[in-house]
């Protein structure tokens, strides 16, 4: 008897590679054999004409199938699978990426182990039979990133949790908690996630060996930094949650994702205003006052430089270079002011002395740079993301 396998394709920007990958997913067909398969192609609102690709391969093959959804690999991947369940009944759900990276003839594995008994079979780049040729960096991310997940959040037998390529049977998905897969993020830590929810959920799995090869045209849409804030973050959740804790640290770290970023920025320039303030007070001779305003001044720049090409690197706004510029500096001569006043008033009540402390002479003045840190960085952070990098759609 013929059985059903629905492959997803979640894409986005990928007018380039898609053609190719169906063409390889299909011809999966001839180790294949008791099998029908189809594909679809869940689009997030392409901007390369994918969609537009899609929809003509599906009205020239009733094996592929084409749907539009909001951005997000998660709601690709989740609105695939329910679409194949309503539409196709499928006997096996299967997903890849369509950017050509894994080896299409892993679809082959993936299914024989769901024939095996297996209700959710994974493929992967680190065990025997695997491989992974991307670059030395992008390997090290790769085993980084599951042997987070491994130790933190668990199971110890998976090796790798973050690829797409997977199979599973309808009836362990319809298990799962989407409530508690954070699939609507527009995050790829759907991928871990959606191992722990499996896990969660009873399934019995397995890894079947894969070769992960450099995409076939375009370029990876996944941000190193992003990600792996993610996934500490969502395996550390997931980790509190096993010992009964559920402050949901995930959810509120995505959200204050800007925040931290902000704070990281700050740390930098935090160190370069110190290194710069001790610079001009023990070789300039300066006044631990006016030492702070010329050490400000150095940090400022090394600030905003670091938040417009990083920590609000994807905000739109109408706001050219050097108005930003302006702006930062304008908000930074308030923390400036801030930061010399507490300074100044320390200094005037507590004066220029030291405490001895674990033996070491320690001036009063490091107290002094210290203090002026947390209000000063409130300041910052406030007025730059309501005024300097603020959001202005249209």
């Amino acid at each position: 008897m013929i059985k059903k396998l629905a492959v997803v394709l979640p894409t986005f920007n990928e007018k380039e590679n898609l053609q190719n990958t169906i063409t390889e997913i299909l011809a999966q067909a001839k180790n294949l054999a008791d099998w029908d398969i189809h594909i679809i192609v869940s689009d997030s609102h392409s901007t390369d004409k994918t969609g537009e690709v899609a929809k003509k391969l599906a009205e020239e093959n009733p094996k592929i199938h084409f749907i539009e959804v909001e951005r997000g690999l998660g709601v690709g991947l989740i609105k695939g699978h329910q679409y194949a369940l309503k539409k196709i009944h499928p006997d096996v759900m299967a997903q890849l990426d369509a950017d050509g990276q894994v080896e299409a003839d892993v679809l082959v594995r993936l299914v024989q182990g769901i024939e095996q008994g297996y209700d959710f079979v994974m493929g992967s780049r680190l065990i025997k039979g695997g491989s992974n040729q991307l670059s030395f960096s992008r390997r090290i991310f790769t085993l980084g990133s599951s042997l987070m997940c491994r130790f933190l959040m668990g199971p110890m037998d998976v090796k790798e949790f973050t690829n797409s390529a997977r199979a599973f049977t309808p009836e362990i998905f319809k298990k799962i908690d989407l409530n508690s897969l954070p699939w609507r993020e527009k995050t790829f830590i759907v991928q871990p996630a959606f191992v722990n929810e499996m896990v969660k959920a009873g399934a019995k799995y397995k890894e079947v060996p894969l070769v992960f090869k450099n995409r076939l045209e375009g370029y990876s849409k996944n941000k190193v930094f992003n990600y792996t804030y993610d996934v500490i973050t969502y395996v550390l959740d997931a980790r509190f949650k096993k010992w009964g804790l559920s402050f949901p640290l995930f959810y509120v770290a995505r959200r204050a994702k800007t925040v931290v970023k902000f704070g990281m920025v700050g740390f930098v320039g935090t160190v370069v205003d110190f290194i710069f303030y001790k610079f001009f007070i023990n070789l300039g001779g300066f006044p631990p006052a006016t030492s702070k305003g010329i050490s400000t001044e150095v940090a400022i720049l090394n600030n905003f430089l670091l938040n417009n090409y990083w920590t609000f690197k994807y905000r739109k706004t109408k706001t050219s270079f050097a108005h930003k510029l302006g702006l930062f500096n304008l908000v930074s001569l308030g923390g400036l002011a801030i930061s010399v006043m507490i300074v100044k008033f320390f200094d005037l009540v507590y004066g220029e002395g030291s405490v001895n402390i674990l033996g070491l002479n320690v001036a009063y003045n490091n107290f002094y740079f210290f203090a002026t840190i947390p209000p000063v960085m409130v300041w910052n952070f406030v007025v730059n993301h309501l005024v300097t990098w603020r959001n202005q759609n249209g």
